[in-house]
């Protein structure tokens, strides 16, 4: 999978926590759809960010695997999370099975997440071909044991903006429509007029119609009504 974020890696903690996204609710409506589940698998854990919020609220035997597959994100996810979760390296279109089966598999602005535009919901996923998204989708599937949970954040529309960040940083980000759903996002790190950091970004956006199609090949059936922090998706 090409969509890394290695050359952010080093921002990457200083722009997500700067209100980029809302980790407390997140964790919070995690737990209440986990529930009595206690395998729980992160798609692209990143820094741990996410992971950290979860482990801070969630009673004693939650068992959490992180996977991602740019080392930089993971070397500070182990910085962050010590051996409180398993993390490993992993792309997640790689058919080898993953170390156990879950009960909830999750992504905060990971591989796949949702989109509300105030009117519709739709799917956001880091790949752009349906191949793609298919492989993955089955491996996940496979990874959930029956009846387990995909669970996908939902986010507001990507779009242009410039924020600042602390120690006289800024952050930008630009987002092009290709046409056909298609977009790339470039992230820019600056002080002083002078990049720090690049990162570009290709992403897709689906109506909610056409990916449930996806979702049901793959053995994942739409769970959810499009309202919410989460998409929802469960295997069959």
């Amino acid at each position: 999978m090409s969509n890394s974020y290695a050359a952010l890696a080093a921002y990457y903690d200083t722009i997500m926590t700067s209100g980029y996204y809302e980790y407390d609710a997140y964790a919070r409506a995690l737990l209440d759809h986990i529930g009595e589940g206690r395998d729980v698998l992160e798609l692209g854990v990143g820094t741990g960010l996410a992971c950290e919020h979860l482990l801070a609220i969630s009673p004693a035997g939650l068992r959490i695997t992180g996977i991602d597959h740019t080392e930089s994100m993971l070397d500070r996810a182990r910085a962050r999370l010590g051996d409180r979760v398993h993390l490993v390296q992993r792309d997640i279109l790689d058919e080898e099975p993953l170390p156990a089966l879950f009960d909830t598999a999750y992504s905060v602005g990971g591989v796949w997440y949702g989109v509300h535009d105030g009117h519709d919901t739709w799917l956001g996923s880091h790949f752009t071909e349906d191949d793609d998204d298919l492989r993955a989708l089955a491996n996940v599937a496979r990874a959930l044991r029956p009846s387990g949970t995909l669970l996908l954040a939902v986010q507001e529309p990507h779009r242009a903006y410039t924020r600042p960040l602390p120690d006289g940083l800024h952050y930008a980000q630009k987002v092009d429509d290709h046409g056909g759903g298609r977009f790339t996002k470039d992230y820019r790190v600056l002080k002083d007029e002078r990049v720090l950091a690049h990162q570009r970004s290709p992403f897709r956006l689906q109506p909610r119609s056409r990916a449930d199609a996806l979702f049901r090949r793959c053995g994942l059936r739409r769970a959810d009504d499009g309202a919410g922090p989460f998409l929802r998706y469960v295997r069959a």
